[in-house]
Formats: structure tokens, sequence, C-alpha cells
């Protein structure tokens, strides 16, 4: 188990939820659209939000997001270790520094004393992109991420700071598991998991669901960030299927639905779109976690009562179950209707 790292008033690390980072991707000098993103991103399921930090100019929209979030504010920082001064000054909650471009002893050495002094923690971050030299040995490129990584730890240590969290990320998957792996084997600092350069969306979901699940599923990792190329806010509700997917943590009712085959007599397709658009505009209590849609009586009924709720369809019909028993019928044109109908009358 890791330690207790804070971002803020944010708990990370030990025994508490794995949580869920995002990142902003909008321009710093666009400042009305960055703030509506990071509001977004903070209603959609964020719990603490990274913004990418470049230039001293950019210092207004750090004290501009300070004010209008509730969430932790955490500074990226590259090559120029003054903008993590500045950021600290700005009041962030947290900062990020790439030991491959900031390598200063000096330097880092008022970082962490300011750090350290305002309360901030640092996370550690090395991406594989950031190596000039590659192996196509994931051992050998993830021990010179995790000798990169140790050799920074020690400077701050030296410093008596611990506030430290670290990540490790490459664009294969096999390698961030290989280094994450790795380096939980020698520290305790909370880890946060990603897989970089994921690529476009369906490559992206399916590298982090592989590189962050495998991990988490052995009890490696305190806190995530899917990467993907494209929306900010798609990133967030990944994460959060990850972690529901995984057991971890509960955020939104799962459908079970079956693939369908010749003997589906209905369009479940229709059915199950229709639905999900329907759970975007209601609320359905905590006790409905699983809702079942099945198209045959193969395994339908049987999924159906495993699920909270769940319909069974035949031919243009539907049995609805609820944790075991019928409770009603239906037919495909009021199923969603019938179904929502039977969750209201249980409450």
């Amino acid at each position: 188990m890791s330690k207790i790292v804070h971002i803020g008033k944010l708990k990370v690390g030990g025994h508490n939820p794995v949580r869920i980072k995002g990142m902003l991707k909008t321009p710093a000098r666009k400042l009305s659209r960055l703030i509506r993103e990071g509001l977004g991103l903070e209603l959609r399921g964020a719990e603490a939000i990274r913004i990418a930090f470049k230039e001293q100019s950019e210092t207004r929209a750090l004290r501009a997001l300070k004010k209008e979030l509730s969430v932790p504010l955490v500074a990226d920082i590259h090559f120029h270790p003054a903008l993590a001064l500045a950021a600290l000054d700005a009041g962030v909650d947290g900062i990020r520094l790439n030991p491959l471009n900031i390598t200063k002893k000096d330097t880092l050495k008022e970082i962490v004393r300011q750090a350290k002094q305002r309360k901030v923690s640092i996370r550690i971050g090395v991406n594989s992109g950031g190596f000039k030299e590659h192996t196509s040995s994931d051992g050998r490129f993830a021990r010179a991420m995790v000798k990169k990584v140790s050799d920074y730890i020690k400077l701050f240590e030296d410093q008596q700071f611990s506030d430290i969290m670290v990540s490790l990320k490459a664009s294969q998957v096999s390698t961030t598991i290989a280094a994450n792996r790795l380096f939980s084997q020698k520290f305790q600092y909370p880890l946060h998991l990603g897989v970089t350069a994921s690529g476009p969306f369906l490559q992206g979901v399916i590298k982090s669901s592989l590189g962050i699940g495998i991990l988490l599923s052995e009890g490696i990792g305190s806190i995530i960030r899917v990467s993907l190329t494209g929306a900010s806010c798609d990133e967030i509700d990944v994460a959060k299927a990850i972690l529901q997917f995984l057991g971890l943590r509960w955020f939104f009712p799962e459908i079970i639905s079956c693939p369908t085959c010749g003997r589906c007599e209905v369009n479940l397709t229709r059915i199950v779109d229709d639905f999900q658009k329907q759970l975007r505009k209601v609320s359905l209590p905590g006790a409905f976690k699983k809702v079942a849609l099945m198209g045959c009586v193969v395994n339908g009924p049987g999924e159906a009562a495993q699920a909270d709720i769940g319909v069974a369809f035949g031919k243009n019909k539907g049995a609805i179950f609820r944790r075991g028993k019928v409770i009603g019928y239906t037919d495909p044109d009021n199923t969603i209707k019938d179904v929502i109908r039977k969750i209201r009358d249980a409450v």
C-alpha cells in the first residue's frame, strides 16, 4: 500500500479511493473557454485537474482557474523551472516536474523548498517519449524509466521532502506495466497511472483500459488519467468506467446487454441505445446498479434475473425481472417506459 499524499484537500493513496485526474486541452490564452472546460471536467467527475503551464504570461489563467474550480489544480511544468516557482506563487495545489528536462540541482532545491513551505505536492512524471535512446526491450526501458525517477526522488528526500507522486508512462502498454510494477516493488509513493500518446479514440480506450486496468487489478496505482486524442470529458468517462468495471468505485448504472445473434427477434440495439439516452436524463436510485437488456431465452432470463432489474425478450415480448422474480411484461416499443416505471414503483 502506498503512503498518502495530498493534492490540496484531495487525499491520494493509502486506503483512499483511486482518484480521477483530468487535463485541460484549451490554450491558456482562451481564458473563458478554458474555465468552461475546467468546470465541465469538474462536473463530469474529475477530482483534480491539470493544466500545461508553458510561459509566465499564463499565470493569470492559473489564478483565474483557482478561483473558479472547486477541485485541486495542478500545473504541468517542462523545461523551465522558473515556471514551477511562478505556479507555486499563483497558489496551485500541485506541480508536475519532468526529470528528463528539469535537471539543475540548485533550481530543484529551491522548488522543493518552496513546495514544502506551501504544503504543495510534486509529481515526478517521466514519459517514454522523453528518452532520446529507445530499446526494444520492455524490461530495459522500464528499468531506465525507474532509474531516472529514483535518482530524482533521492534529491527530494535529501531535503526531507516526501509529498511525492510518481508517473511512469509509455505509449506501449507492456512497458507501462513493467515500469510501474518495478517502481511499486521499490517505493511506497502513490503512482499516477496512464498510457501516454495512446492514439485515436478506440485505440486509446483499449490501451488505457489494459495498461491502467491490469495495474489496478494488481493493487498498483492511486490516481489515474486516461489520455485520448479527443475531448477531455471523454477521458473522465473512460476513467470512471475502468474503475467501475474493476469493482473499485461506482458511478453510473451498468447496462448488461447481449451482442445479439440469429435467435434475437427484437431490435435490441435500438432498445439499448434509447435506454442509454434516457439514462442521461433521469437519475436511477443507487439500488439499481445493473440493468440487463437481453435479446433471447438462452442467457436472457439468467442475466436479467441476476441484475437489479432486467428484461429478457422472446418474440416481440419481454419479461421484466426484479432480482430473480418476474414482476411484469413489456414489448419493444414500451420497454424503457415500463422498466423506469417499475424502478420508480420499487423505490
